[in-house]
């Protein structure tokens, strides 16, 4: 069988379960559809509108022309940690699509930048959820150095190439149409997020619901599995888990870390059709996300 007839198998039995799935159980697939929009609406949208629409604007005016690539991947990681994911991917889209950036860079930059916003981290991970209301430095340390010793090093290695990529001469422009087109962009570029964040939404709370109607208790791991589907879900997921704060805490970061499938696959959506290896990206993300973990338990000990 090829691959594409596989794939195709896939999407056609996935289709079906999910009909299935949401025939049985409709009220909890609205509930968590609800749950999704909302998360998107309170948490999400406000973060990331304005910063998506200026995000355009500084690809289309081209006000980085001739800044040093250094200092263009140092701004997009700046920037995506604090804006938040998916700000990190696609300014790394844009600005290898310009040829700001060499396109050899792209899954290591994406990874180290695609980060959840510093405001997202503390207000609704450490606070709402896991109700932590101090000791912020041990989880933001955990959570960002591996990205900033791998960022300094790719940096230190870049820091006298350049680029493979001749960009043409062009000059700043800025009128009514690239306004209206940035906004039109930060529009489409957040409608996506939260189609994404709705369906694993969905997706993450298939096997809680099943085993809840069947009155039977999912297997630890499967909560656990349930939840890397989609992060901010996945959160709630975790401190809801009949297990050791310690563990719910490190689990957490291992998310945040991490991403999420719903990341990684939105992540490949901003990089469509530009030979993006995701495989790299995963790998990259997961080592990330063992670093963060090793930390958080070390400091932990440590300092608490």
């Amino acid at each position: 069988m090829s691959k594409n007839k596989l794939k195709k198998l896939l999407f056609i039995a996935f289709i079906l379960l999910f009909c299935i799935y949401y025939i049985l159980f409709p009220a909890q697939v609205s509930t968590c559809a609800k749950a999704g929009i909302m998360l998107w609406f309170n948490q999400i949208f406000p973060l990331l509108f304005i910063f998506t629409i200026l995000s355009n604007l500084i690809i289309s005016t081209n006000v980085l022309q001739n800044i040093p690539q250094k200092h263009i991947m140092l701004f997009t990681y700046i920037i995506g940690i604090i804006f938040g994911f998916p700000i990190g991917a696609k300014l790394t889209a844009d600005f290898c699509s310009k040829g700001y950036i060499d396109k050899n860079h792209r899954e290591i930059l994406s990874a180290l930048a695609n980060h959840f916003s510093l405001p997202f981290i503390i207000t609704y991970a450490l606070s709402e959820q896991l109700n932590i209301c101090s000791h912020y430095s041990i989880y933001l340390v955990s959570l960002y150095l591996p990205s900033a010793i791998g960022m300094i090093a790719m940096l230190s290695i870049n820091k006298n190439k350049s680029l493979t990529q001749k960009i043409p001469a062009q000059g700043f422009k800025l009128n009514m149409q690239i306004v209206d087109a940035g906004i039109m962009k930060g529009f489409e570029t957040l409608i996506k997020l939260c189609g994404y964040i709705v369906l694993f939404s969905i997706v993450s709370r298939i096997p809680q619901t099943i085993a809840q109607k069947a009155d039977c208790s999912m297997p630890l791991s499967a909560d656990i599995i349930g939840a890397f589907f989609e992060t901010t879900n996945g959160i709630g997921i975790v401190c809801g888990l009949c297990i050791p704060r310690t563990l719910s805490i490190v689990l957490c970061i291992a998310l945040l870390s991490f991403g999420g499938v719903s990341c990684m696959v939105q992540t490949k959506s901003i990089f469509r059709d530009t030979g993006f290896r995701l495989y790299r990206y995963i790998l990259l993300k997961a080592a990330m996300s063992i670093l963060s973990c090793l930390l958080c338990i070390i400091l932990f000990r440590i300092l608490i």
